[in-house]
């Protein structure tokens, strides 16, 4: 068994500074070989061989081939396997009478004729990525680029006519049947069933081309002008990791379905740049596969999450900002230049809006925090009536927290914001001057006060729809506190003392706050609208990146559909793929 799709194992997966890699098991290369094989072209042509040597002879039906991966640090490579159906080894034998002395005839040649039916013959293959001229339709109609693209096939390289191939007597199988066994030269059968080898190699597998298409792989010549950053892969290449049952490296085993063959890739940077391609290979940290599953593609948490998701969330923490600013703005009425941003009197450019950024080189939580207040305590606005000035003095805090949830299809966004302020009426400095005056503006005040407490919850999960074997990524915005209530105005102090002018302007005052402040809350919603449409925006851009990520490797035959979303330990995106 491989496990679960949150086996310890898998989620211990690293991917070592590749952006991303689709690994698939020995047992979907062999089906691909299988599918290859077994249609009709193939089948007549490579179905059945005949080969013969000097007395001997071998006829056989020959079944599908399977290979199996050989995992080593200095070079990859894999016995490629042929199985043989119903089938004859024909050889001659000097064969004597049995008795004793003079009497007994000498030997005479006689022809024994040994079924080979189960046989297996093994030799050594390795692997080569070669340029296609002409794509096949099928891929063509689905490569996700409008052009400035390549595509490579993997092809098991069988090597040239004049290779000198070898049997391997180890791995392969020709056991003699009992009664058999005392008639037939081992040395003779091994060597016979080798020239069988090299013949049909030379013969049937070097002369008929398909059969040995593992794969293609599409890389992009150049990054996408309308997409940055992108997932698209700009440079591949491939290699072998051996599945090892509790991660032991004495467990692996060359027939092991869950062996992984990796395409390993490489992306585009923000700047449309190529990334380079690591000069060492993937090192065994997890088993890839689970269950039936015998694909998986994991994309890096520093291409997915750093390049990507990052930028993001960021834009929804400004969008918190602007969410306080435009609250602050009509609560304002335009009568304090800049007070919506609190950075006096000056709007904050973008950078300034996200304020400050605290994420760690290992996985964790990723947070933007940005906190407005002015460097003076208060705003002021003279007023028309030269009765005083009013005053205004807010603060805001928007904290947004973001994080994947490792060994589930799911990234939670939480985002708190808090805005309070606080609006007054200072009178004039002539109020001051006299004394009957000055007792009465000391003892007097006046000022309305509010604040808005909101915590936002965002929820975007990856999910697949079965019946397409589609990536569907949803996005639910909800708020789970909202804490906006009419503001508390108070007027105190020898006020009615003070003129009547006064009193009006005032009320007036009072009376539009109470206005603005109910306009307000529908600029509340609509705010909290905003961010919702963005992470909405977000989930469909990732459902339509993502479902092309499978279309930039395709099996030799049939398509691979995606099932199990989930984010590792380490914060990789991985998703199983299944052979369609």
């Amino acid at each position: 068994m491989a496990g679960a799709a949150t086996d310890s194992s898998r989620m211990g997966i690293t991917l070592q500074s590749y952006d991303q890699v689709i690994a698939l098991s020995q047992a979907n290369i062999n089906e691909t070989l299988r599918r290859h094989f077994s249609g009709l072209d193939a089948k007549d042509d490579l179905g059945f061989f005949k080969a013969s040597a000097g007395a001997s002879s071998i006829s056989s039906q020959v079944l599908p081939p399977t290979i199996e991966l050989v995992d080593k640090d200095d070079a990859d490579g894999a016995l490629y396997i042929l199985h043989l159906g119903e089938g004859f080894y024909s050889t001659v034998i000097m064969k004597r009478e049995e008795g004793e002395g003079e009497d007994v005839e000498p030997s005479v040649p006689e022809k024994l004729k040994m079924p080979i039916n189960g046989w297996e013959l093994a030799f050594d293959v390795d692997f080569a990525f070669k340029p296609v001229v002409k794509i096949p339709d099928n891929i063509a109609r689905q490569i996700p680029l409008p052009g400035g693209y390549s595509v490579h096939q993997l092809m098991i390289n069988f090597g040239d006519v004049t290779r000198i191939v070898q049997l391997d007597i180890k791995r392969s199988k020709f056991p003699i049947p009992e009664n058999f066994k005392d008639e037939i030269d081992l040395t003779a059968l091994e060597a016979g069933m080798e020239l069988f080898m090299r013949t049909y190699l030379k013969k049937k597998l070097l002369v008929k081309e398909g059969h040995n298409v593992l794969g293609f792989a599409v890389k992009a010549e150049e990054a996408p002008k309308d997409r940055t950053p992108n997932f698209i892969p700009c440079a591949s290449k491939v290699q072998i990791i051996g599945h090892r049952a509790g991660g032991k490296s004495e467990s692996f085993r060359q027939d092991n379905p869950y062996n992984a063959f990796c395409f390993t890739e490489m992306t585009f940077n923000e700047k449309k740049e190529k990334r380079p391609m690591p000069n060492t290979e993937i090192k065994y940290s997890g088993n890839w596969f689970y269950d039936s599953i015998g694909g998986t593609l994991a994309m890096s948490r520093s291409l997915f999450w750093d390049s990507f998701m990052v930028g993001k969330i960021k834009e929804a923490h400004v969008k918190a900002v602007e969410l306080c600013g435009a609250i602050q703005t009509k609560l304002a009425s335009d009568k304090f230049e800049g007070i919506s941003w609190c950075l006096d009197g000056s709007k904050p450019s973008h950078n300034d809006m996200c304020g400050s950024y605290k994420g760690t080189a290992s996985w964790g939580d990723l947070a933007y925090t940005s906190t407005y207040q002015s460097g003076e305590p208060k705003h002021w606005n003279k007023d028309d009536s030269k009765l005083g000035n009013f005053w205004s003095s807010p603060h805001g805090t928007v904290h947004t927290l973001a994080k994947p949830t490792a060994r589930k299809g799911e990234m939670v966004i939480q985002q708190e914001v808090e805005l309070s302020w606080e609006e007054g009426f200072e009178l004039a400095d002539y109020f001051y001057l006299y004394p009957a005056t000055a007792l009465i503006a000391k003892s007097w005040n006046v000022y309305i006060r509010g604040s808005l407490r909101l915590t936002l919850y965002t929820t975007i999960t990856f999910k697949t729809v079965t019946s397409t074997g589609d990536l569907q990524v949803d996005a639910s915005t909800t708020t789970t506190r909202k804490e906006y209530n009419d503001p508390e105005i108070r007027i105190g102090g020898l006020g009615k003392l003070l003129p009547e002018a006064l009193h009006k302007l005032i009320n007036e005052w009072s009376s539009r706050m109470s206005d603005d402040f109910k306009e307000s809350k529908q600029t509340l919603q609509d705010q909290i609208n905003k961010i919702d449409g963005l992470f909405g925006q977000v989930a469909e851009g990732l459902k339509n990146d993502l479902n092309q990520q499978n279309k930039f490797v395709f099996p030799g035959n049939g398509t691979f559909d995606m099932k199990d979303p989930i984010f590792s330990d380490k914060g990789d995106l991985m998703i199983g793929l299944t052979y369609r």
